[in-house]
């Protein structure tokens, strides 16, 4: 009887701690506010055995205590006074995958909102997402098929349905293709890679498929490598006798408690704010790994399409210092690999000297606006008209 007393004591406080943090999981909007409750409820659970138990365990749980007390402190201090946003995300909205790492969970609209550190909304939108658990485009579902893959840029992160960069293109175009939205917030050419060797999206893509474009930029070598804490669940790659080979998600690479607590740290404002832009920098062989990434998907799709695919390159020079090159590569380097790959690329940069006035990047976010994603979609649309148009009436 005493026996199981406790047990009681002892194993119910970790079991009511997991239901408080699901809980939170399934409420909170903020992945901010969803760190600040998981160091509460551990510091509260740290305090507890303080109480109850004796001797090095005791001495355990206080450590456990201070550390998690310390850690929430700081959070809350780097969040007041760093500057930082918080993010709002609409519960329920995402979920982990197996093959990609994570998605949209449900079809129907998603609602998401930026708030600076002053109160100000930097963005409040609405994402729509179709039955096929990707972003909504208005197009021509009896068109010859255009796919555009890439990352938030691409998904359009602070824009609404009717300004991303596929919706653009479709619009510019007289809605006469069958226009695909396949990108995600966070994702990176892994996610193009992995989607066409596991065939994700081969039902869509098979419908007279013409052109694939992939958004990208020399900072997403930082996801290819795992370097990111956005590509924690994401497939990763390794070079195996000079092509990419899939490697598991890149949280194979520090599984169990330290990984999961690698994990936890590397989300919270405070590692951000000491030590985000201390990560490992860029390698020869992290480009190398990027490079191959997409020509492979560039062959993949030759190979079951017959489409080219179409590389937007944005220059490092447009990234913050902590995503820029190191020594070893140049952006005209990284370009005459991929073309060498197989890949057309076109610079993506935008001289804002030609459009006075008006705003490119969304103010308080790093996002392109609405009006940039026109530019961009003007110039894919030189591009098809030169190189895809020709064939299509064949």
């Amino acid at each position: 009887m005493a026996l199981t007393s406790n047990l009681t004591k002892t194993a119910s406080p970790i079991l009511i701690s997991i239901a408080i943090v699901w809980g939170g999981f399934a409420f909170l909007e903020s992945s901010r506010h969803l760190s600040l409750l998981i160091f509460g409820v551990l510091f509260a659970l740290c305090a507890y055995y303080v109480v109850l138990l004796r001797g090095r365990a005791r001495d355990a749980a206080l450590i456990g205590a201070s550390l998690t007390l310390g850690l929430f402190v700081i959070e809350i201090a780097v969040w007041k006074f760093g500057g930082a946003p918080t993010f709002y995300k609409e519960k329920g909205s995402w979920a982990p995958r197996p093959d990609l790492g994570w998605s949209p969970a449900r079809p129907g609209p998603i609602h998401e909102k930026k708030i600076d550190a002053s109160g100000r909304i930097v963005f409040d939108v609405v994402n729509t997402i179709d039955a096929f658990l990707t972003r909504k485009v208005e197009s021509n579902s009896n068109g010859p098929t255009i796919a555009f893959f890439g990352d938030s840029m691409t998904f359009g992160a602070g824009v609404n349905d009717d300004e991303t960069l596929p919706q653009a293109f479709a619009d510019q175009t007289g809605r006469r293709y069958n226009v695909l939205n396949l990108a995600a917030s966070a994702y990176g050419p892994q996610q193009f890679l992995r989607a066409l060797e596991l065939g994700v999206h081969d039902a869509r893509l098979r419908r007279d498929p013409r052109l694939i474009v992939m958004l990208t930029a020399p900072w997403h070598a930082f996801r290819t490598s795992c370097k990111d804490e956005n590509a924690w669940l994401g497939p990763s790659y390794e070079m195996q006798d000079g092509a990419p080979v899939f490697a598991g998600p890149c949280s194979a690479r520090a599984t169990g408690l330290s990984g999961a607590l690698r994990n936890l740290f590397r989300s919270t404002e405070a590692y951000k704010f000491f030590l985000g832009t201390r990560e490992r920098p860029l390698e020869p062989a992290d480009i190398d790994l990027y490079v191959a990434i997409l020509s492979r998907a560039g062959r993949i799709v030759r190979e079951k399409f017959g489409a080219p695919t179409l590389i937007l390159y944005l220059p490092d020079n447009l990234a913050t210092p902590r995503y820029r090159l190191g020594a070893g590569y140049s952006n005209d380097d990284i370009v005459h690999k991929l073309r060498e790959g197989g890949l057309t690329v076109l610079d993506a940069s935008i001289d804002a000297s030609a459009y006075p006035g008006q705003i490119l990047m969304i103010p308080g976010d790093g996002h392109p606006s609405g009006f940039a994603y026109k530019i961009m979609a003007e110039q894919i649309k030189d591009f098809v008209a030169r190189e895809i148009e020709p064939s299509v009436g064949r």
